[in-house]
């Protein structure tokens, strides 16, 4: 069994900047955007996260920020 993928950053959601308009969560393969647990903003499971930045291009709100690790 392979180890987990290290990646160099991560994307996260800025709930205060988020609309809620799910252009994120339309926009991304792995299903790894999902509704947090207040239901009012997004989250990025980065456990299913590829890294692709579908999720950061479509966002009109600016609301998914890279996260260099």
């Amino acid at each position: 069994m392979s180890a987990p993928k290290k990646f160099k950053f991560d994307y996260e959601i800025n709930e205060a900047a988020c609309m809620a308009c799910a252009a994120c969560e339309l926009e991304c393969r792995d299903n790894a955007v999902v509704v947090n647990d207040s239901a009012t903003a997004y989250a990025i499971n980065k456990d299913s996260c590829k890294r692709c930045g579908r999720c950061f291009r479509a966002c009109p709100a600016g609301a998914v920020v890279k996260i260099n690790l």
